[in-house]
């Protein structure tokens, strides 16, 4: 029994590097705990050949025969100390890794938690000239506390229960002429934030950060709210609200 924990009981893979990330005289290994791991090989899609009677004759799988793609996912929970989200990239983070969306999400009485999805195996991405296949995420700062916290954005009144930010980018795939694939891209580039409050004597309101804006005020990430807060006021209940934004997400240059 002893053998066996030590191999399948609790031992995490982080598929994307994250922890290894350098931080000042650390790395992000200091701060974040690895709390769930997974890599599944991607599943094939099906082709069926039909008879006259409209019956299966014959079927084929395709778009991964080899089983070298993998859906991947590492979920993160900041323990300590402070997570700067510029500190990470999306995007083609090594030759075949490529992490398609983080998001990270603080609620009232849970520590704060990031979460990478994404695919292993892919071929190396050949990037546009004079940049790279990495998104630049903004410089918004997470406290490891258990409380939720405003992610882009300040609250003016009302109360913050919970909030979330998602930071995304598309992978995409050519095939050849059995289905299998031969070239990978990643393009896109897009986020969004939102906010739960409760009321406590006015409504609630909230405003973007100066975060999301370069130095010179130019709007780096594009940020729009798409949502002001609004009012539910359910019976015997505190009155709550919900507010979110979109924004881009920019490619980084090549050095």
């Amino acid at each position: 029994m002893t053998a066996n924990k030590a191999t399948s009981f609790g031992a995490l893979t982080d598929h994307f590097g994250i922890l290894a990330i350098v931080k000042g005289a650390g790395t992000l290994g200091d701060v974040l705990e690895l709390v769930g791991s997974n890599a599944v090989p991607r599943a094939q899609a099906r082709a069926d050949a039909q008879d006259e009677n409209e019956d299966v004759a014959a079927s084929a799988y395709h778009g991964n025969s080899a089983g070298e793609i993998k859906e991947a996912s590492c979920t993160y929970v900041l323990k300590s100390g402070t997570l700067d989200l510029s500190d990470i990239d999306i995007g083609e983070l090594e030759a075949g890794i490529l992490a398609e969306k983080l998001a990270a999400s603080t609620a009232n009485g849970k520590w704060p938690e990031i979460v990478v999805t994404g695919f292993l195996g892919l071929e190396t991405i050949v990037a546009p000239s004079g940049l790279t296949n990495k998104f630049q995420l903004p410089a918004i700062v997470i406290t490891g506390a258990k409380r939720a916290q405003p992610l882009g954005f300040t609250v003016t009144t009302g109360r913050l229960t919970a909030s979330s930010i998602s930071f995304n980018c598309s992978m995409a795939e050519q095939q050849d002429g059995v289905g299998e694939p031969v070239a990978h891209g990643v393009s896109g580039g897009t986020g969004e934030l939102t906010a739960e409050f409760v009321r406590v004597d006015t409504q609630p309101a909230w405003a973007l950060a100066a975060v999301l804006a370069d130095s010179a005020g130019d709007a780096k990430f594009l940020a729009e709210v798409t949502q002001v807060p609004g009012a539910d006021e359910p019976q015997a209940a505190w009155h709550t609200a919900n507010g979110a934004a979109a924004f881009i997400v920019p490619r980084i240059a090549a050095a």
